[in-house]
């Protein structure tokens, strides 16, 4: 009995691979390239490719339009090349990234991009796996939104642009590779000059209560509601509050 089942389970688990190889197998990938072998660094969006191909000749001639876009593996179809990097997002676990990205790229949405094109872009800008860059402008919004604990992790410096004159939290990172001087606001988006107010002591605890003296393994939070307004670490501490060095 147990050999049957385990038979019934390795038939099964042969039947899912071979329809997830159905699945991906009409991406029109390069020669040699194997879809269960290919990274985002493969397929990195480097630049658009436009050509006109025809077919007949004289007044039969006929024109088309081909749009590609060029990676590290080649030369891939525009609508291929989407198709092939939701595909490796799919794969990879990260469809929840990707809808992040696209609800990103909608509220950033200043020239008015179509539905199709802000997908697009959001592919772009997952392949390119913008969220884990510290040098994007968005990477501190971005994570403070949707992955805290990247977030919590990061170097955050407090700078004041001199366009806004704002305080506002940026990484190490984009002070470590500053533009003739200058950064972008994160309050309007303009590249402004800037001057360092200091730095986040330390990152916040990914889970604030491993630290508190009320936590207990088993019952878990035994503060008093009473306390909490002060003394709870998830209630009294403000995530907009600034803890600096002295510049």
């Amino acid at each position: 009995m147990a050999g049957r089942l385990c038979f019934a389970q390795s038939a099964s688990l042969e039947i899912y691979e071979a329809l997830k190889i159905m699945k991906y197998e009409n991406y029109h990938l390069p020669s040699g390239v194997d879809f269960s072998s290919i990274t985002y660094e493969d397929i990195r969006w480097q630049y658009g490719v436009f050509r006109c191909n025809s077919t007949g000749s004289g007044r039969d001639k006929k024109h088309f339009p081909w749009n590609g876009v060029k990676t590290n593996i080649g030369e891939i179809e525009e609508k291929d090349w989407c198709r092939l990097a939701e595909a490796i997002i799919e794969r990879d676990g990260e469809t929840h990234l990707l809808t992040y990205l696209i609800q990103w790229c909608t509220e950033h949405n200043y020239i008015g991009a179509s539905a199709a094109e802000l997908r697009k872009e959001a592919l772009q800008l997952h392949i390119d796996r913008i969220f884990d860059n510290p040098q994007w402008g968005g990477y501190l919004p971005f994570n403070k939104r949707y992955r805290p604990e990247v977030w919590r992790a990061a170097h955050i410096v407090y700078v004041r642009n001199e366009c806004c004159r704002k305080i506002s939290p940026v990484t190490q990172e984009q002070i470590d590779h500053v533009y003739n001087g200058t950064i972008p606001c994160a309050h309007c988006g303009r590249w402004s000059e800037f001057i360092v107010l200091g730095t986040r002591l330390r990152p916040e605890p990914l889970v604030p209560c491993l630290s508190c003296d009320c936590h207990d393994p088993d019952m878990g939070c035994t503060m008093p509601s009473i306390d909490k307004s002060y003394a709870c670490p998830l209630v009294s501490c403000d995530d907009e509050e600034m803890e600096v060095l002295d510049g």
